[in-house]
């Protein structure tokens, strides 16, 4: 079903393997529009052309029809060119971000100091509607948050924080990097304010992200030309943006059967690594069926990966190697789990490619590794 899809391949998360759909609409783009589209003469205008239709065709697949679609060539550029963009637009506001963002996000917390606040997750990993509301006031003009969170999968409910923002007037960015495709998206009954996005995460080619949004008042990130409204210069990738629109395309229409699939395959997996001494389940109930963190105290997450590796499983952890000292998960650590716990924390994700033999032989080498 997925092209080149290894089943030893557990890290979708991270990046998923292209469809072969949109390659094939890759190379078609390439070889058929290969002008500029901001180029006067005829070969230029048919680029356009064809650029715009792209545009239309995925923002009708999320129902977005009351803003524009801004291409980006990955996610952290999609991020940072909201809340960098937001601002230098306007140096006086003040943003909320969430405690599980993105490290595309994140940064801010450090760029900007003075002008941001955190938004606490709970122990599940997920946002508290009520807590969210009241850590609302005046002060904030942008909110950050996520739709799905890529570390644990936990899902956010988006709807009723959007609602809230809407209703007092507060802008509103909602990561959707791990959401789309993976799970039903329509920004018609989603009133937020920006939703940011990036194709290779659904299986589409890498370098091709983007930002649906109903508000232009940030200043551009990257500078030199005209277009895509002045808000970032740069000849717009449409090959990718095919590509982009291939694979949402094929990622919907499996929508329904996979999500059933990953659940099945997700519970098979937990069931079979319960015999792991002190093992943690770190994705909430309510959760992507794909993705699954794990903590094992007392275990380095990276020695479990590297361990992993050898065999030909690939897998992500959430601590990071600085200076030669093991940093636990931010994300892990702001659940409650102690350092420990964070170091030794582990995240499996799965896809279209993922097979049940796949999942029973990593969870016997999860298990080999553990004892």
């Amino acid at each position: 079903m997925h092209y080149q899809a290894d089943p030893y391949y557990f890290d979708y998360a991270a990046s998923a393997p292209p469809w072969q759909e949109a390659l094939d609409a890759f190379t078609l783009y390439s070889q058929k529009f290969y002008a500029n589209p901001s180029s006067i003469h005829h070969h230029g205008k048919e680029a356009k052309i064809a650029l715009m239709s792209m545009k239309k065709e995925l923002c009708d697949m999320v129902h977005f029809h009351d803003g524009r679609f801004l291409l980006c060539a990955s996610g952290s550029e999609a991020n940072n060119s909201i809340i960098n963009g937001f601002i230098k637009k306007h140096p006086g506001g003040k943003i909320l971000i969430a405690e599980d963002a993105h490290d595309s996000a994140w940064y801010a917390t450090k760029a900007f100091p003075g002008k941001i606040e955190i938004l606490p997750i709970e122990k599940d990993g997920q946002y508290q509607i009520e807590k969210f509301e009241k850590a609302l006031s005046g002060k904030f003009s942008l909110v950050c948050i996520n739709h799905v969170c890529n570390e644990t999968g936990a899902i956010q409910p988006v709807k009723e924080l959007a609602d809230i923002c809407y209703r007092k007037q507060i802008r509103l960015m909602i990561d959707g990097m791990q959401s789309l495709g993976h799970l039903s998206v329509n920004l018609n009954e989603l009133p937020c304010t920006y939703y940011t996005i990036s194709g290779h995460k659904f299986g589409a080619a890498k370098g091709i992200a983007g930002v649906f949004m109903r508000d232009d008042q940030i200043e551009p990130l990257i500078r030199g030309g005209q277009q895509e409204w002045n808000l970032r210069a740069g000849t717009e990738n449409l090959a990718g943006l095919a590509s982009m629109v291939a694979a949402l395309k094929k990622s919907l229409s499996i929508l329904d059967e996979e999500w059933l699939r990953l659940n099945e395959l997700k519970s098979t997996l937990i069931s079979r690594i319960q015999s792991i001494p002190g093992l943690l389940i770190n994705s909430p109930q309510n959760s992507l069926p794909g993705l699954l963190s794990i903590s094992i105290p007392d275990m380095a997450g990276r020695a479990m990966a590297g361990g992993l590796s050898i065999s030909g499983f690939s897998v992500s952890t959430g601590s990071a190697c600085h200076a030669n000292q093991l940093e636990p998960s931010r994300i892990i650590l702001a659940m409650g789990r102690n350092r420990t716990e964070a170091i030794g924390s582990l995240r499996i994700s799965m896809g279209p490619g993922t097979t049940e033999e796949a999942v029973h032989k990593l969870s016997d080498k999860l298990i080999e590794i553990a004892n």
